[in-house]
């Protein structure tokens, strides 16, 4: 299952720690993946308003998939950069002005993700752990032997021995 991609537990944590820190947070919104590298024209860009696309990026997809086939949790922190070219008020976006803001975000992401680590030592009640628990399809004495040795690391706990 993929509906909800993002682990409520390790959002919570990270929510946390940036309001005690007292970074600016927006907890949850839609995020759009596009391939990349590249900017949108001004066009797509207000499409992608129009669908109450609040993020756009080039890696969340991916990260979100992969995370959960490894059964780890998984939260996106992410950190505008720039307004996209919709908001007119504003210089379309360039290279430069994006290495700049994200150079001022490192020390807030540094900071957020020291301030998080001590609180996801605790276990956790979520099921990204258990995430692939119905997710194999094939009877397991019909998975080869050389399968089962490769994948072992992610499914061999749910395959009898």
């Amino acid at each position: 299952m993929f509906a909800d991609p993002v682990c409520a537990e390790v959002r919570g944590a990270l929510l946390g720690s940036g309001q005690e820190l007292g970074l600016r947070m927006h907890d949850g919104g839609t995020y759009l993946n596009m391939e990349g590298p590249q900017f949108s024209t001004r066009a797509e860009s207000r499409i992608y308003r129009t669908w109450g696309v609040d993020v756009i990026g080039m890696t969340n997809l991916q990260e979100a998939r992969l995370a959960r086939e490894a059964e780890i949790c998984y939260a996106t922190v992410a950190m505008a950069t720039d307004y996209d070219c919709w908001h007119e008020s504003h210089e379309d976006v360039t290279v430069e002005a994006i290495l700049a803001v994200m150079g001022r975000n490192v020390g807030n992401a540094r900071k957020l993700v020291a301030a998080t680590t001590p609180r996801l030592a605790a276990p956790r009640g979520c099921a990204c752990g258990r995430a692939l628990a119905n997710a194999i399809l094939t009877a397991p004495d019909r998975i080869p032997p050389e399968s089962r040795e490769r994948l072992d690391l992610l499914i061999g706990k749910y395959l009898p021995r």
